[in-house]
């Protein structure tokens, strides 16, 4: 299977958009009980459309598309983050999405975005890339672990309840 790595442009928006609604639908199915519930109804055509239309923009922020046969068959778009935290050192790359099409997975295609991302947090004097995986996304978690990243932290959650438990008073003797 043959496909280039480019620069989005403007034209992609609309297929980089469905990707992502695709690929968001996706980890609200494989989110644990209890979780992602707002993934279900944040999806807004015009606000994302607007959103990676802005992100083309953004001198700190590249849009890569993965095109076969003329069609965006995945994309992956990061962020140079000035900050430091406690494990990583400013700037930085953040990988914010990385999305594939499902006809087209596991055909090497999230694997070159990948590389061509770190090449270009390269080329711009970047030394470290990091990104956030869902622990039960074991397909993505072995590309990244194919690609030889390894995880610095665990988050953990643990849903107890909406409802604000009352004390009752103690009456004094």
């Amino acid at each position: 299977m043959t496909f280039s790595i480019r620069p989005a442009k403007i034209k992609d928006v609309p297929s980089i958009v469905a990707l992502y609604f695709e690929a968001t639908k996706l980890m609200h199915q494989i989110s644990p009980d209890g979780f992602g519930k707002s993934m279900e109804s944040s999806l807004n055509l015009e606000e994302e459309n607007k959103s990676f239309t802005k992100a083309l923009d953004d001198k700190d922020t590249v849009i890569l598309v993965a095109e076969q046969d003329r069609k965006v068959a995945g994309f992956i778009m990061g962020v140079i983050e000035y900050h430091p935290d406690d494990l990583l050192n400013a700037p930085y790359l953040t990988v914010q999405y990385l999305c594939v099409d499902k006809k087209f997975r596991r055909t090497g295609i999230g694997k070159s975005l990948m590389k061509s991302i770190e090449n270009w947090g390269n080329d711009k004097g970047i030394s470290t890339l990091e990104l956030i995986v869902w622990n039960n996304n074991e397909p993505a978690k072995a590309l990244f672990r194919s690609l030889g990243y390894l995880p610095l932290e665990v988050r953990m959650a643990k849903k107890i309840g909406n409802k604000v438990k009352r004390q009752t008073p103690r009456r004094s003797r």
